[in-house]
């Protein structure tokens, strides 16, 4: 009976994910938002290298035109093989997009969920505050625009609960900590660090009132090495590449104020009006009754007000740009930061909703302001399905075609192969110039970004270059090129794959030592005549592999001794019953 009482507000959780995805279910429609077509390609790459086992941990040799970019190793590499096993699992984008809203939206609540029972508010109000969160445009923005962003929110609430954990219980416990970090750094480096930065308020409170300091410090050291084990693949792998490379940085935001959060306004990216009103109420509530709340409520509220303001139009974003004009590669978009916001001020709004219950109120009023935001969130949620619902049955079938080309005006059979197993056509129908981490011969700032047309160069020299190659991946995970020049003399041709510092080139078994690539990395090579068979591969520096192999190995240490550890649990559990 304990067990299923533990069990019901995950089954909710769940039940409400269902019920929000249903239109889609429904309709079997998948919404293909902003980002989509980008982590697409991610995905396919990796679900093809497990499938036919030819595998390439550096280079796409199947998603992203095979053109030999580097994308997965520096964003997210674990995540990225995770979700090519879901595309794998479902065997179609529909499918496949089911499971992972599903596995977000999910996670978020769940997570959220756990956190606030960490702080003792009440189960009643965890589940509103799980679902709250988990109906946030911040989870959400993966559901509607696959954004990923909306993995790392799912997994930043089991970072916070460590940080919790350092500011009540004055300690860091060592496994709390890194696997969340860890996860983390595997999924999305940004969200990472956002969360790195959270904790510093909590871990400051708990070692100021910490009666063992040495012993908080060392255990945050331990954690900090393990963390570094298990994502040495990570930096390591970024390490090596931006060491031997310049690599092109995603498109910079100079204008950081309009990608800020407000309340109300123009040129802005507006708060939805009920979680102003649930911000707004948190904050008007602290500023009343700041005598009668505790100290840890204190240290959460201002911590999530610190990430409120430097989120939104208030913060000096403009001028700050024109100081360091490397954020606007680095941070891009500062409503990022409201991700710790929306946490800790929506835990915060909990922790009101449990204290006033004890307030001797008509029994009604204490449930009814919770459970009305609850339905009322879940309403604006499931708003933003139907919307992509809509726009999938539209004749554009894209929930947002930003930057996206059809490379088949087939709809039809687009919007057919969304469904089916055909994962391929949807890749080759749909394609988004996205430059990012292009090897680069030039020096790129802010302000001259675009005067070198990345985008434009992008389509032009990969994804429409018409040049007739016939390609296969080898067993090692190589990219094999078939071209044959039909005439007598030598033919200088621009291939349509990039080439990094350790990015080598055969043409017909014969390493080619000098070779010619255009300002985004594209290789330009001449051929005699008569059919070339052309192989890149990528050869890492040794002390990489070695990492590579430090994060295999630290990996099957924490599963092994998490079986263990949880195994021996359960058997004293039973042995007990």
């Amino acid at each position: 009976m304990k067990r299923a009482s533990r069990l019901f507000p995950y089954l909710l959780i769940f039940a409400v994910t269902i019920l929000l995805l249903l239109p889609q279910i429904v309709s079997k429609s998948t919404i293909i938002g902003i980002d989509s077509v980008f982590h697409m390609n991610r995905f396919y790459d990796t679900a093809m290298q497990m499938k036919t086992g030819k595998y390439n941990y550096f280079l796409s040799v199947f998603g992203f035109q095979q053109s030999a970019r580097m994308v997965n190793p520096l964003y997210g590499p674990l995540s990225a093989y995770f979700n090519g096993l879901l595309l794998i699992i479902g065997g179609s984008w529909f499918r496949y997009q089911l499971l992972s809203s599903t596995i977000v939206l999910f996670l978020s609540g769940s997570s959220m969920y756990h956190l606030a029972s960490r702080l003792n508010i009440d189960k009643f109000n965890s589940l509103v505050v799980a679902i709250i969160y988990m109906l946030s445009n911040l989870v959400m923005a993966w559901v509607v625009g696959e954004q990923f962003t909306g993995w790392g929110a799912a997994l930043l609430p089991l970072l916070m609960i460590s940080g919790l954990d350092m500011a009540k219980n004055h300690r860091v416990k060592i496994l709390l900590l890194a696997i969340p970090m860890t996860l983390l750094l595997q999924t999305h480096i940004m969200s990472s660090l956002i969360g790195a930065c959270a904790l510093v308020p909590f871990f400051l409170y708990g070692f100021c009132y910490s009666g063992n300091r040495k012993r908080m410090f060392l255990n945050a050291i331990i954690a900090v090495f393990i963390t570094l084990a298990l994502t040495a693949n990570v930096w390591g792998g970024m390490l090596e590449v931006y060491s031997n490379n310049k690599l092109l940085p995603v498109a910079p935001q100079t204008e950081m104020a309009s990608d800020s959060i407000a309340f109300f306004g123009k040129n802005v990216f507006v708060l939805n009006p009920l979680y102003s009103c649930i911000i707004i109420f948190v904050i008007a509530y602290f500023i009343i009754f700041w005598k009668k709340i505790t100290l840890i409520s204190h240290v959460t509220f201002l911590n999530g007000m610190f990430f409120l303001w430097i989120s939104s139009c208030l913060f000096p974003w403009n001028t700050f740009y024109k100081l360091v004009p490397g954020i606007a590669y680095f941070i891009q978009m500062p409503r990022r930061f409201s991700v710790i916001a929306f946490i800790l001020l929506i835990l915060c709004f909990g922790m009101i909703m449990t204290e006033t219950s004890k307030l001797k109120l008509v029994n009604g009023i204490k449930m009814i302001l919770p459970f009305v935001v609850a339905i009322l969130v879940f309403l604006q949620g499931s708003t933003l399905i139907r919307q992509g619902v809509k726009a999938y049955q539209s004749p554009g079938v894209l929930y947002n075609d930003y930057n996206v080309h059809y490379q088949s005006y087939n709809n039809n059979r687009l919007r057919d192969s969304l469904r089916s197993m055909d994962v391929e056509y949807a890749i080759k129908a749909l394609t988004k110039a996205t430059p990012d981490y292009l090897p680069i011969n030039y020096k790129v700032t802010p302000t001259n970004y675009f005067d070198y047309h990345p985008y434009g160069n992008y389509d032009d020299r990969v994804i429409n270059n018409k040049l007739p190659l016939k390609r296969s991946v080898d067993n090692k995970g190589n990219l094999i090129m078939e071209f044959n020049n039909a005439s007598d003399k030598v033919q200088t041709v621009e291939l349509p794959v990039i080439k990094y510092h350790n990015t080598q080139i055969y043409v017909n078994d014969k390493l080619q030592n000098k070779v010619k690539t255009s300002h985004i990395g594209s290789v330009y090579l001449n051929l005699q005549p008569g059919a070339s068979f052309i192989k890149l591969k990528y050869e890492p520096a040794r002390w990489l592999t070695m990492l590579l192999w430090l994060t295999s190995f630290s990996w099957i240490i924490l599963i092994g001794y998490l079986v263990i550890k949880f195994g021996v649990k359960g058997v004293k559990y039973y042995s007990k019953k």
